[in-house]
């Protein structure tokens, strides 16, 4: 990495700790750099939309001075976060509406995973399309076992789990009731989010609907397991 990279980067780590707009001549005494190096640094970050300006008023009789603060990338994480404060309601309804909005949400992505009569590799397909990886997949006695990682909602899970649950009861739900003719039966779906050391560990159970017939391609509970 060369030294006017690293010097940028550096630039950058310092804007997105600081708690308020820097300008160019804290940024130089912070970082041991001339002040015209940090304004080369600062103009490069803002073409690249990664630092935005903003008008600061003068420290003495003066023109007003510029300063820089770093711009937060987008995180849906953060949006679920704030809805799941303000739905309101008890656990119960939060998670009705949130099933609701997972069902719609899925019908947003478009998910469509290979047609197939296993219910637990239509999940896995469905789920890896939105960014989850399977680190391990074991099929016993008709029961899927699958371990995924990158869960996006994990932080939700310790403030709101049930509508994390909805969420993903409602996506899965949706996936699965779309595919009912092709899996040979109805599916509905259980969820137990749990949050382990920054991580989202899920279990999904998969049964068969109580008013449809088991066929001989639905024996047992699918069960899959993210993480």
């Amino acid at each position: 990495m060369t030294r006017r990279v690293k010097q940028r980067e550096r630039v950058l780590d310092l804007l997105r700790e600081s708690t308020g707009p820097l300008d160019a001549h804290l940024l130089a005494d912070a970082l041991d750099l001339h002040v015209t190096t940090i304004r080369f640094h600062l103009s490069g970050l803002v073409d690249e939309g990664l630092v935005r300006t903003q008008t600061l008023p003068a420290e003495k009789v003066g023109r007003p001075r510029t300063g820089y603060v770093a711009v937060r990338e987008p995180s849906y994480t953060d949006l679920v976060a704030l809805l799941a404060a303000r739905i309101g309601g008890s656990a119960a309804e939060r998670e009705r509406a949130a099933f609701e909005v997972g069902g719609d949400w899925a019908g947003m992505l478009g998910l469509a995973p290979k047609p197939t009569t296993d219910a637990g590799a239509l999940v896995i397909e469905s789920l890896e399309q939105l960014g989850f990886e399977t680190r391990t997949a074991t099929n016993a006695f008709g029961t899927h076992s699958i371990t995924l990682c990158t869960c996006p909602l994990a932080e939700i899970v310790r403030s709101n789990p049930e509508v994390v649950r909805g969420i993903q009861r409602g996506l899965i739900q949706r996936v699965l009731d779309n595919y009912a003719t092709i899996l040979g039966a109805s599916y509905t779906v259980d969820v137990f989010p749990d949050a382990q050391d920054g991580n989202c560990l899920v279990e999904l159970v998969l049964r068969p609907a109580p008013d449809v017939p088991r066929t001989t391609t639905a024996r047992g509970d699918d069960q899959v397991t993210t993480s």
